[in-house]
């Protein structure tokens, strides 16, 4: 179903109960539930038909120290590129998420998207939030509305806007010096 209005505070309520939103997203729409629920997370990888790390979404990167490891250079970089269409591997430290975000990872994926609807919902949640694609393992990342909605009939939807020709975000990893490329999406990687 369709949120127009009162978006902010629907989705707060939907994942704050442990459900699972399509919002809007600097990139693409992003599929996304509470990053501490087990549960919620569960549903995601039922949806997506697969089990792999998942990125997460937090609201500016004065928080990435809560779960990553940067160092100080890293971290002024980082200040360059967020908010932005980029996720950024870095190395995990000890946290309160999901085991499931990271799959046994060493590794953590952080976003901090440059989208109004995001950020007051990260603002309001105060938690960060899954961010991955919307689509099933393999076939490609859907982001036309109505597309979505005939194929994920039962999670509610958040419309905004989006780019309708994204690559999704770029993925840096920052554990390897230099920097490694990941996937090549709407970020210029220097």
């Amino acid at each position: 179903m369709i949120i127009s209005k009162n978006r902010i505070e629907h989705a707060f309520e939907t994942i704050k109960k442990g459900g699972i939103i399509i919002y809007p997203t600097d990139t693409l729409f992003g599929l996304g539930a509470d990053a501490t629920n087990t549960i919620a997370i569960e549903k995601i990888n039922a949806l997506k038909k697969r089990k792999t790390p998942l990125s997460i979404m937090i609201q500016s990167v004065q928080y990435i120290n809560m779960y990553a490891n940067i160092s100080d250079n890293t971290l002024n970089y980082l200040k360059t590129i967020f908010p932005g269409p980029y996720t950024a591997l870095l190395k995990s430290k000890e946290h309160n998420l999901s085991n499931l975000v990271q799959c046994d990872s060493k590794k953590i994926g952080i976003r901090i998207p440059k989208n109004n609807f995001c950020l007051k919902l990260l603002k309001k949640f105060k938690k960060p939030i899954i961010t991955t694609s919307v689509n099933v393992h393999g076939s490609a990342s859907l982001n036309d509305i109505n597309k979505i909605e005939s194929n994920f009939p039962d999670i509610n939807i958040y419309y905004g806007n989006v780019n309708k020709k994204s690559n999704g975000s770029t993925i840096i990893d920052f554990t390897e010096f230099p920097h490694k490329l990941i996937r090549k999406g709407d970020g210029i990687f220097k």
